[in-house]
Formats: structure tokens, C-alpha cells, sequence
């Protein structure tokens, strides 16, 4: 079989020529396994460079259940608390996503609606579904129909996204500003970006549903006739990933969702009643199994595609299919499908968010062309039993093991949830460096050192550090009447977020991190050590780099900058902050290279001829710019870093 779906993971893969931006999530549970799959793929980065870069590029809302995933952990990636573990619902479970990509002509907002967590597990050893669209600023390759219907989709999405967001601290995110890209305007050009391509066109309705005012149990009906038609369909398969505890009694969802349809008139009389279950952990549907097949539902295990390979995976998915299907015929006529978070329970699919329910959603959905089983004439991404984890009558090939009712789910408790503060800035200082909090905090709170000893608190309200620069501290405060602890990020004097330390750097190194520029360090630079590096064809080694620096000072230093000086003239403005930032970053780290204490022993100023106009960029090329402020607050750092700013200007002494 050639035809393999996207994983859950591929899905933040950027589309052709474009570049992933910023991306919203939300959902019950992650973990830094996925993440940090997730956040490579929609960045094109390795964790290195994204540690080196120091940008948010996707935000996590998740169950507050779920323990913090530590800003180091995945560079990238921001886990928001809760600003109160008192939310008006059980549980975070909806799991749903909007990402930002962009190229030059075009923003793209892609929307996911998964039945997964955000987990390895998702990816390794459940059956899970999910759902995406496409929506773009110039979408004219689509038909209208289906455009509309997408940003109708959209609009849906980005509206319950806007809802759940005020729950979340984004105190960070907000705060962190001057980094090379920065992540607050990343985020809000993901919100103004939904704003625009998000629109509810007349006679479109949503395919994407919540239950923040209605069960999903009541609303699915009036969507099924909806998007499907309201014709009535033999054949009805309810898939779920946990269902009612064997403690509630009998398990009388599925029965009641049958009930539910054939009263609005989208189930035969003698319709086909199929319940897929993970056999090994399937709650009340094992103890309640006689009472099950007494009203007619055949019990069945899930069908697990053969893309899958021979690695076993458990059902998690929660999907609602439907159609007309006949033994003699190969086609599903009519049909629908409805998949999401909301497992088939009580406060899962029959209850609206709130004390009794969780916060779900989903989608419903009819595909067309739809084909029961593969044969000559179909193809792959056609047949149900590849999109679904569902078999027709196959016991033999497929066969339903023992029901165990398996574990109930846990109650995880508050396991995170927002500091008094929410970031802190590194100020470097000769006797003693400190952080800085940023924002107001909502209450008293301790900093913490590597030693769990609370950090000495200055009068100004910063804290001092008595270790090499973090990039997270440890948070110590109280909370009703208990102590609660969360690490916090650290932004740098470059306002990179939670960035890895620079690594020193030979000029010819930062020649080549300049050359380079838009495109990040190569992980073997951010490394340090003997990598080789090419520009211009020429291949450059740290040793040898040194030694031919150390034997040619000045020729080096007027050759750096007369190639800043070309290279510069050629950056676009609207780059220009981050060119500035590179520029002042690599030669800093360059502070101790030979070159540098050649020109400190011999007290000139090699980078003076950088000031001058003729060496920038008309719409920098002085003070009065907001750009050319930028510059020369760079060059004047670098120049302070190399202590070199009381000394005479090479250029003029030449």
C-alpha cells in the first residue's frame, strides 16, 4: 500500500515555500517528546538554533493537570499556565490547533481538530484521527463553495481559541519583545491573519462544533443533515477511546447517541450497530457487555491499517461514522463522520462545558467517493478502513480479545499554574548580575538559586544571581495556604527568551554567522570547537582561522569590515532589527578571538569606519531613524564589550 496519512507531527510541516510563523494550541495533555518534533518541523530548526535564536514560536494551552513542560525543554515552545485552577469546565480536552505559515506573497492559516494528545504516545502507540484545512490570503486555486466553507471553518476555530486564551497567563509571551523575531507581533499577526480569513459566510455553518453552549450530543444531528443530508443510513459505527466507568452502571451513551439519530431520522430501523473498543482497557463496555449486545450492538476490536506496521496501538481515537453500505456494492452512499475530543461518556459527549462536563470539539464531516473496501477501481485515500480503525465482519483477521475494563481515569489534580510573575530580564552587571522581574507581579514570590536557597532581593526589586546567566529560575510562592513552585523564562540583554549561552567565536566564525545571514547558525557553529564551515567556496577551520588572524590583524579586521559593509547595504529594512542583532551577537562572541586582542594591545578602533555614512544603508544612515539608532546602539555595544571605546579610530589614523 502506497497511501500512508500525515502523522499528527507532520501536520505542522510548513506548505511549499513557506515558513512556519506562530501557532496557537490547545488540548489536554503534551509532552516535550512531541513538542520538540512539532516545533523542528513547523521551524525548519534544530533545537540548537532555536536555543540560539530565543523565540516563541508555538503557544500551549493545555489541562492544568498537565506538569509544566520547562522552557528548555523545547525551545520554542511556550507552555501557559492557568491564571486560576478554578476554570468553567471538568477538563481542558478539546484538542485543537491553528498555525501561521507565510512566504512573500501570502499568509496561510492551516487549522487541525485531532481526536490526539499532543504526545509521543499519539504518535507511537494510539489510533487516533485528525482533521485539517488550508485557509490562505489568496486561496483563488480553490473552488468558492469550498472556500467559503473553510474560512466559515476558520472562523469557528479562531473564536473558540479567542475563548479559551483568556484562562492562560500570556504574560510571557506579551512581554518577550526585541528578540530577533519577535513573538508577541508573531502572535498577533497569527490573530489579525484569522481576523481577515476567518469570515462566516451566509449560508455556511461551521463544520467545527463546540459544547461551550450546547452538548456535542445535542448538536450532532442538526449538523449531520446539515453538511450530510437527512437521509436515513443502515450502518452506524461508534469508535471511542474511553468510555463510562464501570462505577456508572450501565453503558448507555452508545444507545442513547443510536436513539438520539434514529428519532431525528438519520438511522434505519435495522440499522447495522457496530461499537469499536480497545479490548484491554474498555470500562463499562466490559462490564455492561451483555447489556450491550442485548440491544443489538456488535462489539468489535479496531481494525489497525497496515501503514501502521506490525507495532500493536491501542484505540483513542472518538469518531461517530455512518452510511448506507449493501454487501453487493463496494460504495458508501451517504456518508458522514463525526470525530473530536469527546469521548463516549457522560461529561464527554452528552453534558455542555461546565460542572459536570469537560470542554470538547469536533468536526462532522462527509467525505466524498467514499469506498467500503480497496478493489481495482479504488483508491487508497478512498477506502473507509484506511481512514477509519474499523473492519466490516472481519472477526478472523481481526478477532476481539477478552474485555478488560482497564483503569478509570485519573484524577491529575492542579499540577501548574501561573507564578506571581511571569518573566524575568538578565542585567549584566561587574559585581554582581541580577534579574530583573518584568510586568507586575500578582503577589510576593521568591527566586530561587540552583541550591533551592532563595536569591538575595534588591531594593529595586530585582534579584541577584550569583552564577553564570539562566535561562529559566525557579518561582517559590503560596498559594491557598500551600507552596507552589514553576520556572520561569529569562530573557537576555538581546531579548532572546530562554536562550542557550553564545559560544565564543574566531572573527573569521563571525564572518561566516554574518555571511549566513537570514538563515541561522549551523548547529556545528552554535557548538564550537574544529567544524568546518564554506563561504564564498573558501573552507575556514577554527585553528587555522586563528593562526592566520593572529599573523594578519589589521588586513583581517579591514577585511571584516569592509565585507559588514557590503553585506549590510543589501539587508532589507524591514530586517534590519535583526540584522543588527546578529551583528552585535557574533561580535561579541568575538570579544576574545586574536584578532580583537591584537587591536586592544595596540588601542585602536578598527570598527569606526562602520559609523560612517557611506558604510550603511540610506534608511539608516544616521541617528535621527529609528533604524539608525538600532545600528549605532550595536556598533557602540560591541565596541564597549571589545573595551575599545576610548580609543582612536583606525580609519582615521590610515
Amino acid at each position: 500500500m502506497s497511501f500512508k496519512p500525515s502523522s499528527l507531527a507532520q501536520l505542522f510541516e510548513p506548505p511549499d515555500q513557506h515558513q512556519g510563523v506562530f501557532g496557537w494550541l490547545c488540548g489536554y495533555s503534551a509532552d516535550a517528546g512531541f513538542l520538540e518534533d512539532a516545533v523542528e518541523r513547523f521551524s525548519g530548526l534544530t533545537q540548537a538554533q532555536r536555543a540560539h535564536e530565543g523565540t516563541v514560536m508555538l503557544a500551549v494551552m493545555l489541562d492544568p493537570g498537565n506538569p509544566q513542560i520547562l522552557p528548555t525543554e523545547v525551545p520554542g515552545v511556550l507552555h501557559l499556565p492557568v491564571k486560576s485552577p478554578k476554570l468553567p469546565f471538568q477538563l481542558l480536552h478539546a484538542k485543537v490547533a491553528i498555525l501561521g505559515f507565510h512566504r512573500l506573497d501570502r499568509f496561510l492559516l492551516r487549522v487541525i481538530v485531532t481526536t490526539g494528545n499532543w504526545t509521543r504516545q499519539t504518535l507511537e502507540e494510539s489510533l487516533d484521527l485528525a482533521w485539517h484545512i488550508d485557509v490562505a490570503s489568496n486561496a483563488e486555486s480553490k473552488a468558492t463553495e469550498v472556500a467559503r466553507q473553510d474560512r466559515t471553518d476558520l472562523a469557528a476555530v479562531w473564536s473558540f481559541l479567542s475563548w479559551v486564551r483568556p484562562f492562560f497567563d500570556t504574560r510571557a509571551l506579551d512581554l518577550a519583545r526585541g528578540s530577533d523575531n519577535d513573538s508577541a507581533a508573531a502572535a498577533q499577526k497569527v490573530a489579525a491573519s484569522a481576523a481577515e480569513l476567518g469570515r462566516r459566510h451566509r449560508g455556511y455553518r461551521p463544520r467545527f462544533f463546540d459544547n461551550r453552549e450546547s452538548s456535542l450530543f445535542r448538536q450532532l444531528p442538526d449538523l449531520v443533515q446539515l453538511h450530510a443530508g437527512s437521509a436515513a443510513r443502515n450502518y452506524l459505527a461508534l469508535g471511542s477511546g474511553f468510555y463510562e466507568s464501570p462505577r456508572s452502571g450501565i453503558p448507555n451513551i452508545p444507545e442513547s447517541i443510536f436513539a438520539h439519530l434514529q428519532e431525528c431520522g438519520l438511522l434505519t430501523a435495522t440499522c447495522d450497530k457496530n461499537i469499536f473498543v480497545n479490548p484491554r482497557a474498555c470500562q463499562s463496555v466490559a462490564t455492561g457487555r451483555s447489556w450491550i449486545e442485548e440491544r443489538g450492538w456488535v462489539i468489535r476490536s479496531p481494525r489497525v491499517p497496515s501503514y501502521f506496521g506490525v507495532a500493536p496501538r491501542a484505540l483513542h481515537a472518538k469518531f461517530i461514522f455512518s452510511a448506507n453500505a449493501r454487501a453487493d456494492s463496494n460504495n458508501c452512499s451517504s456518508p458522514w463522520v463525526y470525530l473530536g475530543s469527546g469521548n463516549l461518556t457522560n461529561p464527554g459527549f452528552n453534558q455542555k462545558a461546565g460542572p459536570a462536563g469537560n470542554l470538547e470539539a469536533g468536526v462532522v464531516l462527509s467525505p466524498d467517493n467514499l469506498k467500503r473496501e480497496t478493489d481495482r477501481y479504488s483508491e487508497d485515500a478512498s477506502v473507509v478502513t484506511n481512514l477509519l480503525p474499523i473492519h466490516w465482519d472481519d472477526e478472523e483477521n481481526v478477532p476481539l480479545l477478552n474485555l478488560q475494563p482497564g483503569e478509570d481515569m485519573p484524577d491529575r489534580g492542579i499540577a501548574f499554574t501561573a507564578a506571581p510573575i511571569a518573566l524575568f530580564l538578565w542585567r549584566e552587571a561587574p559585581d554582581r548580575p541580577n534579574l530583573v522581574p518584568q510586568g507586575e507581579p500578582t503577589g510576593p514570590f521568591q527566586v530561587l538559586d540552583p541550591d533551592s536557597c532563595p536569591c538575595e532581593l534588591l531594593h529595586d526589586g530585582s534579584f541577584i544571581w550569583r552564577t553564570a546567566r539562566p535561562r529559566q529560575v525557579t518561582v517559590l510562592w503560596s498559594s491557598g495556604g500551600e507552596d507552589r513552585v514553576a520556572n520561569v523564562p529569562v530573557v537576555d540583554g538581546y531579548g532572546r527568551f530562554c536562550a542557550a549561552d553564545f559560544p565564543p567565536l574566531d572573527l573569521e566564525e563571525a564572518w561566516i554567522q554574518l555571511a549566513n545571514f537570514p538563515m541561522p547558525p549551523d548547529d556545528e557553529d552554535l557548538a564550537g570547537g574544529d567544524a568546518q564551515a564554506f563561504v564564498d567556496g573558501v573552507t575556514t577551520t577554527e585553528t587555522a582561522a586563528q593562526a592566520h588572524s593572529s599573523a594578519y590583524p589589521v588586513r583581517r579586521m579591514m577585511t571584516l569590515v569592509e565585507d559588514i559593509a557590503a553585506k549590510q547595504a543589501n539587508v532589507a529594512q524591514a530586517d534590519w532589527s535583526t540584522w543588527c542583532n546578529r551583528l552585535e551577537q557574533v561580535l561579541v562572541q568575538s570579544k576574545d578571538s586574536p584578532v580583537v586582542k591584537a587591536f586592544q594591545a595596540i588601542g585602536l578602533n578598527p570598527l569606526h569606519p562602520l559609523l560612517q555614512l557611506s558604510f550603511r544603508p540610506a534608511f539608516a544612515a544616521t541617528a535621527n531613524t529609528a533604524e539608525g539608532a538600532r545600528y549605532d546602539a550595536a556598533l557602540h555595544r560591541v565596541i564597549e564589550v571589545w573595551e575599545l571605546e576610548e580609543r582612536p579610530a583606525l580609519g582615521a589614523l590610515l
